[in-house]
């Protein structure tokens, strides 16, 4: 009788004291899903699970499974492979909208959002709403900034802009991704010959990126400081760089400065407003 009492006391203990198994991504995903499968049924959206995304779409599953494989995954392998160490954690949904008509009034509708950009946007909330009816460009672009955020959350904003902004024209090839010469380069060659862009030092500094007045420019100058690292094959170093110095060097010029020793910021900003300028800007279609 004895040691049935004690076993009875003791079972509250042993109980309290067992560990707790976090669900996994894949359990997260699935429960993700359920919980908006209303939501999307009710716009007649299809959905994939494809662990960490929730992928769902207006366009009908061929196109959905066509952006998952071509793009969402491909891009995810080749990012992680070039940069980023840690996976994300929780899920990230993407919803993919065919036509503006939909992706506006669902912004609205799901999430009282109705000032969204044209081609798409990242939210905090790791949600990603793309009008993929423009082009798959942007949904690299804000693949970036979901995949960044587990692997370097403190990133200045002109190195995540710029870096999102590198593959937003890119190829993919297996482990590798390139990003390629873009729309933003004719304004970026203006602003240099015109005298008017200011140096990589001060886009560095400022703490306000998205400024009204240089947000055009700084998302131009950023890119195209990432396409030149790519160039020299200092990309992935710089983005290590600043990454793990980042406690110490908050703005990342430091980390710029590493990179490019034992020349100076002067002399490497000379190099590259001269590479800059030599580009070709895409041809008109």
């Amino acid at each position: 009788m004895r040691h049935a009492l004690l076993l009875s006391l003791m079972i509250p203990v042993l109980l309290a004291a067992a560990p707790t198994t976090a669900p996994s991504i894949e359990q997260r995903c699935d429960k993700l899903l359920a919980d908006w499968k209303t939501r999307l049924d009710d716009e007649h959206f299809e959905a994939v699970v494809a662990s960490p995304f929730v992928i769902a779409g207006d366009g009908g599953m061929h196109n959905l499974e066509r952006y998952r494989d071509g793009t969402i995954l491909t891009a995810r392998r080749a990012l992680h492979a070039s940069f980023f160490d840690k996976d994300p954690e929780q899920p990230i949904l993407i919803l993919l909208f065919e036509s503006d008509e939909p992706y506006r009034r669902l912004a609205k509708k799901w999430f009282d959002d109705d000032d969204v950009p044209h081609f798409g946007f990242f939210r905090r909330d790791n949600v990603m709403l793309m009008n993929v009816g423009t082009g798959t460009g942007t949904l690299v672009h804000e693949l970036v900034h979901a995949l960044m955020r587990p692997d370097f959350p403190g990133a200045p904003g002109w190195f995540n802009e710029g870096l999102a902004s590198l593959f937003e024209q890119c190829t993919l090839n297996g482990d590798s991704i390139n990003g390629m010469v873009n729309w933003r380069l004719p304004a970026l060659q203006r602003a240099i010959r015109d005298g008017k862009l200011r140096s990589l030092r001060e886009l560095i500094e400022d703490d306000n990126f998205y400024r009204d007045d240089l947000v055009g420019l700084n998302y131009a100058q950023a890119r195209y400081l990432m396409m030149y690292f790519q160039k020299t094959g200092k990309v992935r170093a710089f983005y290590i760089e600043c990454r793990d110095h980042h406690a110490d060097d908050p703005t990342g010029l430091k980390s710029l400065q590493a990179v490019i020793a034992p020349q100076s910021l002067d002399e490497f900003e000379k190099e590259w407003r001269a590479w800059v300028a030599s580009l070709r800007p895409l041809s008109p279609r």
